[in-house]
């Protein structure tokens, strides 16, 4: 039996488990595919798709029971995470900046990786493509900044990354290619050949496709940075993007490295209920069923977004558990060890579009800290969690 059973491999099941493991409980996941964070942009932001605050947050996902405790130690607690994992973000929850999209738009985000920039309002930028990539093309996206920012000055240019490929190249292709470093100093070189071919002496902002690597991101990053004497920003766009194939891939290592057990493609096909909690689900891969007992679970499968629910033209069922939920998505009869993350809460949190982001970090924080006060862990760090009275 585990202390905990996570339900989910999206961004709030993976820092649930993490988060929980680190407190010293027993954790499984189980995840029937990747999670949707490899569809989004690796960028943390506060309404996803629009601008807002902490307050416009919570209004709109009527949520109750936030207060600041919560909220700093959530935001804090994932950048220290990501400090850990050799990805720090920067930002903050207060002053939420602009950066560019792969279409060349602004978006307003509060926390981002270090290949992130935000947009200046005045200076000189120059937007980088690249010929083997179709999907980013930096006469659009300097057309588009521009009608964002009309003080600045903007050039835009392609290069050849001169390497083969038997299919159409991504950008996530073109992050990889870009680790190695022998490629990486001749592209740099062909960049730097270009802006004294089109007599760009100094920019302030260099825009490229999100293509700064993945595991060896760092070494790419300071590489652009130092030899062109510039910052450097990736521009977030449509999947796969290096951003959040970074976070994933660090999230799934770090599971890895705590101990968490890791039931992965397998698929709840059942689970059985005590009069007021759950005691066990019944998980089928490949080869065969099992049954996986739990103290606490935590449902982190994205709700309607995700594939955990299913709206009906009447109604909205509950696809993991198949547990009764109202026109709304909430549970009608709420277990007593069962906890909802992320878009997994029906909705109201869901009707605006996705959620994800800083919802998704606040999400998973409060779930650890409700969890917690279940679980005999003690020690320093569940003393400090405690503290954040809910």
């Amino acid at each position: 039996m585990y202390d905990v059973v996570v339900i989910g491999q999206g961004l709030t099941g993976m820092l649930s488990a993490i988060w929980t493991k680190e407190e010293g409980a027993s954790v499984a996941i189980i995840s029937q595919g990747t999670g949707r964070i490899l569809q989004s942009t690796g960028v943390m932001d506060i309404l996803p798709g629009t601008e807002g605050t902490m307050n416009d947050l919570i209004r709109k996902y009527q949520i109750k029971g936030w207060n600041s405790l919560l909220v700093e130690g959530g935001i804090d607690r994932f950048k220290t995470l990501m400090v850990q994992l050799g990805n720090p973000y920067q930002g903050s929850i207060e002053q939420p900046v602009e950066i560019v999209t792969g279409s060349g738009f602004l978006k307003s985000t509060a926390l981002y990786p270090t290949t992130v920039s935000p947009i200046p309002h005045k200076g000189h930028v120059v937007v980088v493509g690249f010929q083997e990539i179709t999907d980013f093309q930096p006469s659009y996206v300097a057309e588009n900044l521009a009608s964002e920012r009309p003080e600045l000055t903007i050039d835009h240019f392609s290069i050849s990354l001169e390497q083969r490929s038997h299919r159409t190249m991504t950008q996530l292709d073109a992050a990889r290619l870009l680790e190695q470093k022998e490629v990486r100093n001749q592209v740099i070189q062909r960049l730097k050949d270009k802006m004294k071919e089109s007599s760009i002496h100094k920019s302030d902002l260099v825009i490229l496709p999100s293509v700064l690597g993945v595991i060896g991101w760092e070494s790419v990053w300071k590489d652009f940075k130092n030899q062109l004497d510039t910052t450097i920003t990736e521009a977030v766009g449509m999947p796969p993007n290096a951003t959040a194939i970074r976070l994933h891939e660090q999230l799934h290592r770090e599971t890895t490295r705590l101990g968490v057990r890791q039931y992965l493609n397998s698929k709840v096909v059942g689970s059985k209920q005590g009069k007021q909690t759950i005691e066990s689900v019944m998980v089928r891969n490949a080869n065969h069923t099992i049954e996986i007992k739990g103290t606490s679970f935590v449902l982190a499968t994205g709700g309607i977004l995700g594939g955990g629910m299913e709206k009906m033209a009447s109604s909205i069922t509950e696809t993991t558990l198949g547990l009764e939920v109202d026109q709304e998505g909430n549970l009608i009869n709420p277990y007593d060890n069962l906890y909802l993350v992320g878009a997994s809460q029906g909705l109201r949190v869901t009707s605006h579009g996705i959620t994800g982001g800083i919802f998704s970090i606040l999400s998973s924080y409060e779930t650890v800290i409700k969890n917690n006060y279940r679980q005999p862990l003690g020690g320093e760090q569940h003393d400090k969690l405690t503290r954040h009275q809910l």
